[in-house]
């Protein structure tokens, strides 16, 4: 928002000594972003000088002699002086928010996305890189999956600038579309979002109180759960502010007078239908990875400080596991999905038997940790008890820490086989569940690869309810909008409902999971375009769709 804009309202108001000095001071902001970028590489250099200090020679040979603790202490200087810098910078962006007109903040919104983009790429590859070519459950690795994930949440963010960009590169007719569908989008996902929270927040209040959350947990709470709310929203706002914007400048003719101007139904509406298209790329890179494990995170926030034996979204209780091959029965309390150092597998009991099914020894363990990189398994707090000849235990040995010599077959993903969900699996999760156990049968790989799919089809459903719900929203002025609007809903209805049933079809191999994932965007992305083909021709883009005048007669 430009200067010019901003003086307007009395909320912005700047005393008039400022404003001389904003709009007099012709290099304000590059030396306010010079001054910034100076005092933030003092305070870094100055840590740096410190870390060479003898104080810190402790810190030093740790940091040698455990190459993945100097990867943390590298990841916390990182997120920490990054940080700094967004902090040093602000006088200048806040200046340039002031004083710069509207196409201008292309740079500093541009800067203002890289920084962000890098500071969350920074704690992505932190937490994430070593689990994508070495998977803690013991699956199959997938990278691919991980850097198209990376792809993706970059788009999003960078995608921002580009926006802009196009926005005021645009026509003044594409912008007055845009700002007439933009402010009931926002209005929706803002209203349905506030809704969503509010009865979360009313069903969690007393997880809450036990948890001993605080303001700003609660906070932190939503916004791990915030890109699962976007995915699930997003389609109706664009459905509304669609029908909304379309129906409401038809009414005023203000649709009749852009085609008098030469322009075409579809090149009137492309602005909707290319932020349609944006939408479903934004919520398919939330839906990719981040959505799906938001309930996981989400409950274990809720129950982390909890001493209940409920079972939660996560993690596995009470998981029994047979290798029939091998002998062995497990029987583990507690099996997390995430398996990390704080998140561990606890109480395990592990059965050996002799070839010939004789008991042969039982470990018991308060603590499991699986080596994906070494594949072997690490006992913490175990007792070892071996059974004699006569069938009787003799021997009982403790070890603080026993390592298994020989490779166990057994892995984690083995063991959670028949126990993960699919929906609270991200596509990379996904694709290793598919790739380690293809030796399945395909129902039992049916309901994953579906999810996989669907993955992907949910979030072209952004730009296929916008396809449908443009030509219903251009109506005459001498016309309801009610009958567009019920038409509307009612393939917006139709599309959920068949999407579901489709989709359980391919989960239960009636159908490909693939043809269950995608075949009902198919047909009504068909439907879509040949009503919006009808509109473009001024005929009535419903009437198709009645079987009734399929065989009436043309006058």
């Amino acid at each position: 928002m430009g200067w010019s804009s901003l003086h307007q309202h009395s909320a912005f108001r700047i005393p008039g000594r400022v404003k001389a000095w904003i709009e007099k001071v012709p290099c304000a902001g590059t030396v306010l972003s010079l001054l910034g970028a100076a005092v933030w590489m003092v305070i870094t250099v100055r840590y740096l000088l410190a870390l060479n200090s003898d104080a810190q020679t402790g810190l030093q040979v740790k940091a040698v002699a455990h190459p993945d603790e100097a990867w943390d202490l590298a990841y916390s200087f990182f997120s920490r002086h990054w940080v700094k810098l967004a902090a040093c910078m602000a006088p200048a962006l806040l200046l340039s928010l002031l004083r710069l007109r509207r196409p201008q903040l292309l740079l500093p919104i541009t800067l203002v996305c890289t920084w962000f983009f890098v500071w969350w790429l920074g704690a992505d590859l932190h937490g994430n890189l070593q689990r994508a070519f070495s998977d803690p459950l013991g699956m199959v690795a997938t990278p691919g999956a991980y850097f198209v994930k990376l792809a993706l949440v970059g788009f999003l963010i960078m995608s921002v600038p580009l926006l802009w960009w196009l926005y005021y590169r645009s026509t003044i007719m594409d912008r007055y579309l845009v700002r007439n569908f933009l402010f009931p989008f926002l209005l929706c996902i803002c209203g349905i979002s506030a809704i969503m929270i509010t009865m979360d927040l009313l069903n969690n209040a007393r997880d809450f109180v036990e948890a001993k959350f605080g303001f700003w947990k609660i906070v932190l709470y939503y916004l791990v759960i915030l890109p699962k709310i976007l995915v699930t929203i997003t389609e109706a706002g664009l459905l509304l502010a669609a029908l909304y914007c379309l129906g409401r400048m038809s009414r005023y003719n203000e649709i009749t007078s852009m085609m008098s101007a030469g322009r075409s139904v579809i090149r009137v509406i492309a602005p909707v239908l290319i932020f349609g298209a944006w939408c479903s790329l934004a919520v398919a890179a939330l839906n990719y990875q981040l959505a799906p494990k938001a309930d996981r995170q989400s409950e274990e926030m809720r129950n982390e400080d909890k001493k209940s034996r409920q079972s939660t979204v996560g993690v596995e209780y009470n998981v029994p596991y047979r290798n029939r091959e091998d002998k062995r029965t497990w029987l583990i309390y507690k099996l997390p999905y995430d398996i990390s150092a704080k998140n561990a597998i606890s109480e395990v009991w592990v059965f050996q038997q002799k070839p010939n099914g004789d008991p042969d020894r039982v470990i018991m363990a308060k603590k499991a940790v699986w080596d994906p990189v070494r594949k072997s398994w690490t006992f913490h707090q175990a007792q070892i008890t071996i059974a004699g000849p006569d069938m009787t235990w003799v021997k009982l040995r403790a070890a603080d820490k026993l390592v298994i010599p020989e490779p166990w077959k057994e892995t984690p993903g083995s063991i959670l086989s028949d126990r993960l969900s699919p929906e609270f699996l991200g596509v990379p999760e996904l694709i290793s569940y598919l790739h380690t156990n293809e030796s399945l049968p395909a129902r039992s790989l049916a309901k994953y690869e579906a999810t996989m799919h669907w993955r992907f089809a949910l979030p072209f459903r952004c730009f296929l309810l916008v396809l449908l719900a443009a030509p219903l929203g251009i109506v005459s002025a001498r016309r309801g909008l009610l009958g567009g609007i019920s038409m509307a809903v009612g393939l917006f209805v139709a599309v959920y409902f068949l999407s579901s049933l489709s989709l359980k079809a391919g989960e239960g191999l009636y159908l490909p999971p693939a043809a269950g994932a995608w075949m009902i965007n198919g047909i009504f992305l068909v439907i879509g375009t040949v009503m919006l083909l009808r509109r473009s021709s001024h005929r009535r883009p419903w009437d198709f769709l009645n079987p009734l005048k399929w065989f009436r007669p043309r006058s």
